[in-house]
């Protein structure tokens, strides 16, 4: 197991297991709404991809999850919890549900509680959950066989990416930027979280993401401003405020060195579909 991790990511790439009674949704939700689950209440494991939206995942314990846009969520059968959508946003969501059992048939689990992972590549990890939801909802011929194929390739992306995190020497910085890039991050605390100097922290950060660590976040943002112009129908004003930007300019300019189009476009655009 990878280290200071609760789920083995080798085990889920060995694939030394089964899965069954796979099934898909997907969801809107109006907060505020709350949902409690009784352990074992149901026997299958969940896995959710949050699209919009905030909920929070409370085990009844001192450690609740925040899960926000592009969260990838993994809930156990075997626990107790209760989700709560917060703020004002209409939720949505994909769930896919599964049973997972090891070679001699026993039940088992990832993970002894719920757990949200970290670093995934959304347009990866979005699109097939889409895609296992759109082919269970249409059940044609093949449709649950394909729904696990695919619910496997989300496991097996999900591993790809933390076994790249946990075998990096910058690893820990760029799950925390990927998890908090809409707030001000300071680069000598990223150093300190990978127990680099600063210069060779920047060092090890280019030569892993061709990238420095400020462009790398603003990437993040800019991808967050563009769906929130292309998808939220918002202002360009609102969407360069949520995602940290304070000067127009700036934010008109890098928008479009990472879009293509300025952010003015993006929502003519939209108003025009």
């Amino acid at each position: 197991m990878f280290k200071d991790q609760l789920i083995d990511y080798d085990f889920i790439a060995s694939g030394n297991f089964f899965t069954e009674a796979v099934s898909a949704a997907h969801r809107y939700i109006d907060p505020p709404s709350t949902y409690i689950r009784y352990a074992n209440e149901h026997r299958h494991d969940r896995l959710l991809c949050v699209i919009s939206g905030s909920c929070k995942f409370d085990m009844f314990n001192d450690k609740p999850i925040i899960a926000k846009n592009g969260s990838v969520i993994y809930i156990p059968y075997n626990i107790a919890y209760r989700t709560e959508w917060i703020g004002d946003e209409r939720g949505e969501l994909y769930s896919i549900n599964y049973i997972m059992k090891d070679t001699d048939g026993h039940q088992i689990t990832l993970c002894p509680e719920i757990y949200m992972f970290e670093g995934c590549d959304m347009y990866i990890t979005k699109g097939l959950f889409t895609d296992c939801c759109y082919t269970f909802t249409q059940e044609k011929f093949g449709y649950r066989l394909k729904c696990k194929y695919t619910m496997l390739k989300i496991l097996l992306s999900i591993a790809n990416t933390q076994s790249k995190i946990s075998h990096s020497k910058i690893g820990k910085a760029i799950q925390y930027i990927e998890a908090n890039y809409l707030e001000d991050i300071s680069i000598n605390e990223l150093a300190r979280m990978c127990n680099l100097g600063e210069c060779m922290f920047r060092r090890c950060f280019k030569t892993e993401t061709g990238t420095s660590p400020l462009k790398y976040r603003n990437r993040l943002r800019i991808n967050k401003a563009y769906e929130m112009l292309s998808t939220e129908g918002c202002s360009v004003a609102e969407a360069m405020e949520t995602t940290g930007f304070y000067d127009a300019s700036y934010f008109n300019k890098t928008f479009k060195s990472y879009i293509g189009k300025s952010p003015s476009e993006c929502k003519n655009s939209r108003r025009n579909i």
